[in-house]
């Protein structure tokens, strides 16, 4: 299995193709290619230029021909190997239906999918002091899309006008909008909401919180920031972020774009190279994330054994709070505090007897993904060793059940290991998952690290991962905490544990094998990332 084959690494667009200008799916794809995905553009319509520069010459995609390019790319197997479909710009209501029969059968296949409808369908605040919204595209392909794709989108990207058409509401308050949000969809981010005169943003709709992302107003603004915030929200979203994160990040970006070009002097914007995290953002005094209402801190934790205990680090995934690090004496010690999602590099759940050389199905798969840092999957003792007192008779006893020798590296984890097992039940499994540092490594970033992690090398790639995914350096460096207790490579591995808790809270998180066997206790063996 190559790790191209990842869910997370694609993402299928069907929008504009506008070969002049940078906007539409071209602009789109851009942006998630410089975040690391392949994109596989459908186009529904092909222009030489944006309607609003004159003529744009092209025309429509047929559905027909749309319908037997979908056809084609799943019978390639592009559905299955996809993390997502992101729907943007269509022209007639028999192209939104070949679409949205696609992106169901798309779900069928891969009910990991995360499908983003982006409905453009026009401009205008829509709220009640606007009388100027008009839509651009015929209303019969705007009722297509409200009535054929947004019923199967986990997130939908409208502005202010295009949720009061697509809703039939009149929108004058966050909670109207947050409403008429929930009305069509789980998720939404609304764009075009204004906070000042001076300010323009998103608000953000869960269904149980409201957010609001603002940024400073540059005026003017080139065509494509929709799509720009839209690609970069997906993007943001699939390496692990909840979307409240997400939507600060494509603010971000959308400013440091606008920022770009008004400096050049250009008129359409000029793409930053990557999402920057907010965390470490040269723009941060412009961009404003806050809730609307009050919200308490949701918790999530990676977890890797230190010599004197567990290593923690814990991640708010609502921003309330900041990242922390900690030790814990006991595993039982850190279930007791309600993290909703426990990622621990340990295995979970163990062999009778092998089901093939290499130990469990999820050590094989990881080490199929993992090149040069393969070694680093080492093979499960089968249970029977599990109780055993000694080196020498955990070996006989794997021995005895057909299974190969244990290294002393392997026999130092067990008493770690029979502590988390002690624990581990079949009602656990919502909350805590095995995880592995360096298979979220490669999951994220799209490639296993260079280096090994105890080379300031290797310690320094592990750092940039994992600033450069919410968690500051400061949790790190200096290494807070006695190398008796914890030492530094322990506190890495913990951080890299907490990004796959916190891809597991998104949804969008790697699990090898997709189907995983059970021990004779019942317990799930598979690594998460």
């Amino acid at each position: 299995m190559a790790l191209t084959s990842m869910r997370e690494r694609s993402v299928i667009i069907l929008s504009s193709l506008v070969s002049g200008a940078r906007v539409g799916g071209g602009l789109t794809a851009a942006a998630l290619e410089r975040d690391g995905f392949r994109t596989e553009l459908v186009p529904t319509v092909i222009m030489g230029r944006h309607p609003g520069q004159g003529a744009p010459g092209g025309g429509s995609v047929t559905a027909q021909m749309l319908s037997t390019t979908l056809a084609a790319m799943t019978d390639q197997g592009r559905v299955e190997a996809a993390s997502a479909i992101l729907t943007g710009y269509f022209r007639e209501p028999d192209q939104v239906e070949a679409a949205a029969a696609f992106v169901a059968e798309a779900r069928r296949r891969n009910p990991h999918l995360t499908v983003m409808v982006d409905p453009i369908l026009g401009d205008g605040s829509g709220d009640a002091s606007d009388a100027g919204g008009r839509l651009y595209i015929p209303e019969e392909t705007a009722a297509a899309i409200r009535d054929h794709l947004i019923p199967l989108a986990d997130i939908i990207t409208p502005n202010l006008f295009e949720l009061s058409w697509l809703t039939g509401r009149t929108l004058t308050g966050d909670t109207a909008i947050a409403e008429a949000a929930r009305a069509l969809a789980p998720a939404a981010l609304v764009t075009s909401a204004r906070d000042t005169k001076t300010r323009i943003g998103a608000l953000v709709v869960t269904p149980s919180h409201i957010w609001r992302v603002s940024s400073d107003r540059i005026d003017p603004a080139p065509n494509g920031t929709g799509d720009l915030f839209a690609a970069t929200a997906l993007s943001r979203h699939l390496t692990g972020t909840l979307w409240p994160e997400a939507a600060h990040g494509a603010a971000t970006r959308v400013w440091l774009a606008l920022d770009s070009a008004r400096r050049a002097g250009r008129d359409e914007l000029i793409l930053p190279h990557s999402a920057p995290h907010t965390h470490a953002s040269p723009s941060e005094a412009h961009i404003r994330r806050t809730p609307v209402g009050d919200i308490e801190p949701v918790w999530v934790t990676g977890v890797d054994g230190a010599p004197g205990g567990w290593a923690t680090v814990s991640v708010d995934l609502y921003g309330v709070e900041p990242p922390r690090a900690q030790v814990f004496e006991r595993f039982e010690d850190i279930l007791a505090t309600k993290a909703q999602i426990i990622a621990v590099d340990m295995p979970i759940g163990f062999e009778d007897t092998p089901s093939s050389t290499g130990g469990r199905a999820c050590e094989r798969e990881a080490r199929a993904l993992l090149g040069p840092r393969r070694s680093s999957v080492f093979s499960s003792p089968l249970r029977a060793a599990l109780s055993t007192k000694g080196y020498q008779e955990a070996m006989a006893a794997n021995r005895a059940e057909g299974g190969p020798g244990l290294t002393k590296q392997a026999w130092n984890l067990f008493p770690k290991l029979r502590e988390v097992d002690a624990i581990m039940a079949a009602d656990l499994e919502g909350v805590v998952f095995e995880s592995h540092p360096e298979l979220i490594f490669a999951a994220v970033s799209g490639a296993p690290a260079v280096h090994p992690k105890r080379t300031p090398e290797g310690r320094a790639e592990r750092l940039t991962l994992l600033e450069a995914h919410g968690l500051p350096r400061a949790v790190f460096e200096p290494h807070p905490f006695s190398r008796k207790t914890c030492a530094p490579d322990d506190l890495i591995d913990a951080g890299l544990c907490a990004l796959t808790a916190r891809r597991i809270a998104a949804g969008v998180n790697l699990q090898l094998p997709q189907t995983p066997p059970r021990d004779g206790r019942g317990l799930r063996m598979a690594i998460f990332a």
